[in-house]
């Protein structure tokens, strides 16, 4: 649909532009439905296809995570948590 504002106004401004029609009006409502069905099946798509992928993986997601590799972050708090553990031990024993 074409707008009715001119591209290029008029000396007197837009006192020349007689508006939107009420068939304009009723068009452009009905093309904001039809945006806002397709967003909502797209969100609901996504939503569907994030909770399939989280039932289906829930015991998988650590060696998931273990085979597809570890990021700087994920080795240093393994690190760290590994150090605290193996520490509590040494002290438990030398006591």
């Amino acid at each position: 649909m074409e707008s009715k504002v001119p591209s290029q106004l008029p000396a007197d401004g837009l006192k020349k532009w007689s508006g939107y029609t009420l068939d304009d009006l009723r068009y452009q409502r009905a093309v904001n439905h039809v945006k806002m069905e397709v967003e909502r099946e797209r969100l609901a798509t996504a939503t569907h296809q994030i909770i399939n992928r989280q039932q289906s993986g829930l015991g998988g997601g650590i060696m998931k995570k273990m085979f597809t590799g570890f990021t700087v972050i994920d080795y240093a708090l393994l690190a760290y948590q590994a150090t605290r553990q193996i520490r509590r031990i040494y002290r438990m024993f030398h006591k």
